[in-house]
């Protein structure tokens, strides 16, 4: 079993949610083997999780400038900039136990930052409160599967499942950003560099080698790219789908 990496040039938001989300629709119909993608944002850009208000932007005075997108999946805003964005897509199949995926791509970021000597760590704790009470960003926010250091929040996925697929997709925060100063990146914290590229080549091979897979570098196919533009045009490009909450 082989698992294709794509490591991506910098896109807009609409772009790297379609493209996304093209990918889970090929593994769902086709079964086919899973893909483990690395992407980057042609600009700043706020996403807001799939259950976020359009109007709760406005609680987050340092991203107004950045253009926004809405996610197909849940949980807090995330200011991309600064960051390593992941996603990876695999059949429920081969995913086993898919909340387990949580802890395939988290522990095995922990075990090669620990390479870097960034001693990072799952949060660990329950989350509490309701959905109402948290806070507007999702690196401010806490669950059990979270990775911290220095109980600062570095990196965070969410979930979503179609048909026999599951996608998770992932931020990594590398340092801080003037759209959003109140949070800390690894950098910040531990005053090491870390180049995108290089973490990106380095813990695909190391969930790679938890899922007993191959390693293919790849790109999208002519099909995933279509798709992804009917996507683009029709669902995350539009204030339809950015404005629907």
């Amino acid at each position: 079993m082989e698992l294709r990496l794509i490591i991506d040039v910098p896109a807009t938001g609409a772009w790297n949610m379609s493209l996304d989300e093209a990918l889970l629709d090929q593994v769902s119909a086709d079964g086919q083997a899973g893909c483990l993608r690395f992407y980057f944002w042609s600009q700043p850009t706020l996403s807001l999780g799939y259950f976020q208000s359009h109007s709760s932007r406005v609680q987050h005075r340092f991203s107004q400038a950045c253009p926004l997108v809405r996610r197909s999946t849940g949980g807090g805003a995330i200011v991309h900039a600064e960051e390593l964005t992941y996603s990876l897509v695999l059949p429920v199949r081969q995913a086993t136990q898919v909340t387990s995926l949580y802890g395939i791509c988290h522990e095995t970021l922990i075990s090669e930052l620990s390479t870097r000597g960034i001693g990072a760590s799952r949060w660990g704790q329950a989350c509490v409160g309701s959905r109402d009470g948290e806070p507007f960003l999702c690196f401010l926010r806490r669950t059990a599967d979270d990775i911290v250091f220095e109980r600062h929040k570095i990196a965070g996925s969410a979930q979503r499942r179609r048909r026999g697929a599951v996608l998770q997709h992932g931020s990594v925060l590398l340092r801080k950003t003037s759209h959003a100063p109140e949070l800390a990146g690894i950098e910040d914290l531990s005053a090491v560099q870390i180049d995108p590229y290089d973490l990106a080549r380095r813990w695909s091979a190391r969930i790679a080698d938890y899922l007993g897979c191959g390693l293919r570098v790849g790109r999208p196919t002519r099909v995933e790219m279509e798709q992804a533009r009917r996507y683009q045009s029709q669902k995350f490009g539009t204030c339809h789908w950015t404005h629907r909450r």
